[in-house]
């Protein structure tokens, strides 16, 4: 079975408050309970060996990142605003750390980047946006709450991307 991509946003593992901010979405009674849960929704849909893009605000508090260990799949990074741990802690669970990289000719990055940078890319798959879109049909969230609390896989987004596109 080939390598498969995927790519999610805004895990918050740890942090208390995103399930107030964040409730329609985040329906839990703790933060135990959301952590289990997108724990047990990233492994039914990743495997072994498959890569996962994370596209940063992965966790807050350093007891935190033991819960990454527990997640499938090959691990990649684009720092988010809240990554802001040594840099050491995220190297034991992430085997690639970036501020973007682009795949397939998509740029991958945390916060969506300036639309004049378009001609470079065929457009920005990010997160920090949480349930919030944006209308240009170029960008694709993949923060946890706009893609059902799992990874979704690259090409998925790509596809949606580009049928946006062409409306």
């Amino acid at each position: 079975m080939k390598n498969r991509i995927f790519v999610i946003a805004d895990t918050h593992f740890g942090h208390k408050n995103i399930i107030q901010y964040e409730s329609e979405y985040r329906p839990f009674s703790s933060i135990e309970e959301h952590d289990q849960a997108l724990i047990d929704n990233w492994n039914s849909v990743v495997k072994p060996t498959d890569t996962v893009w994370h596209l940063g605000d992965v966790l807050f508090g350093l007891h935190s990142f033991s819960l990454l260990g527990k997640l499938n799949g090959i691990k990649k990074l684009t720092l988010g605003n809240h990554d802001n741990y040594d840099i050491r802690e995220y190297l034991k669970y992430f085997t690639k750390i970036a501020a973007a990289v682009v795949v397939k000719g998509y740029l991958l990055s945390h916060i969506p980047i300036c639309g004049n940078q378009f001609p470079r890319f065929k457009g920005n798959i990010h997160g920090h946006m949480h349930s919030r879109k944006l209308e240009d049909p170029r960008y694709a969230c993949v923060s946890v709450e706009q893609i059902g609390l799992k990874p979704i896989l690259l090409d998925q987004v790509v596809e949606q991307i580009c049928h946006n596109s062409h409306q």
